[in-house]
């Protein structure tokens, strides 16, 4: 089950950020996209390699920060995924 939410976290965080590229979105922060795409899994976009922007706390997700939700989904700035724990 475990396996099943992350892969589906991972597709949707995929496609969220296709919606936000399609809008004109500015990923150049490493913002937040979603603080709960499925359940217990966020999805944040990063800098690679990793920029002290990315450290900043407005540009994290603040569920995961604040123990609410305990997975992430990563993605770069051109959507390619970085990780998923």
């Amino acid at each position: 089950m475990a396996e099943i939410r992350r892969d589906q976290a991972i597709r949707l965080a995929r496609d969220l950020y296709e919606k936000k590229k399609r809008e004109g979105f500015d990923f150049s922060n490493g913002p937040c996209l979603s603080e709960e795409i499925v359940p217990d899994w966020c999805v944040d976009v990063v800098h690679v390699p990793r920029q002290p922007v990315d450290n900043r706390p407005e540009n994290q997700c603040q569920w995961y920060r604040a123990g609410q939700v305990h997975h992430f989904v990563e993605l770069d700035l051109d959507g390619n995924l970085v990780r998923a724990v």
